[in-house]
């Protein structure tokens, strides 16, 4: 028997930065739009040790973690900038389980899928976490000219599937910029992943969510 532990510990130092036969399981009808799928633009990409498939807008591609570094060198002109998303990247590569990383060039997006000990994720849990997200952000901005503004953040739960999922605008004022960040806590057919997306406008990440496959 597979002793089921609260996913709030697990994910702590994600956040400080921000088994026998089974079927294949799809999320669906997890998020409250009802969005039609079947036509929608993109790639597939298989998770290949942890036997997941996931699905993107076709402008990401997969990169290893040292592709991904001299990426990030030759598009961040601030050398701090640089150092905190190479520390970000650090962290989450330090969680337990495995990583992948998709970038899109063509508008410097990222995305980070991290797979971890499977937890389910309860609506409790989902509170707590919107709490330390929140925390950890003033804690992170004190003194600084960055501002975090929650766009959205929900929790739904069905037979098949947990999703957490929290959106934040956060705002450069020194740089006169902003960016989103999307961040999506999932358990389902005893795997769990965070899926954390940084990308310069507000995307619609539901649809491709849905067309994941456990």
């Amino acid at each position: 028997m597979r002793m089921k532990t609260s996913i709030v510990p697990i994910l702590l130092i994600f956040i400080i930065t921000l088994q026998s036969c089974k079927n294949d399981i799809k999320i669906e009808n997890v998020f409250e739009q009802n969005v039609e799928t079947n036509t929608l633009p993109g790639k597939k990409h298989f998770l290949e040790e942890d036997d997941i498939q996931i699905f993107l807008p076709k402008v990401f591609e997969r990169y290893a973690a040292a592709e991904y570094e001299t990426v990030l060198d030759s598009l961040v002109q601030n050398k701090k900038q640089f150092l905190l998303e190479r520390e970000r990247l650090k962290n989450l590569r330090g969680l337990k389980g495995n990583n992948y990383i998709f970038f899109a060039p063509g508008v410097n997006a990222t995305y980070f899928v991290n797979t971890i000990p499977y937890a389910p994720i309860r609506k409790q849990d989902a509170q707590k976490l919107l709490g330390i997200i929140r925390q950890n952000q003033n804690r992170a901005t004190e003194n600084t000219q960055v501002e975090f503004t929650k766009i959205t953040a929900k929790y739904s739960s069905l037979t098949s599937a947990q999703v957490f999922k929290a959106i934040f605008r956060v705002d450069l004022k020194k740089e006169k910029t902003f960016y989103f960040q999307h961040a999506y806590f999932i358990s389902s057919n005893q795997k769990s992943v965070l899926l954390n997306l940084t990308t310069p406008m507000d995307l619609d990440l539901d649809p491709y969510i849905e067309k994941m496959i456990f």
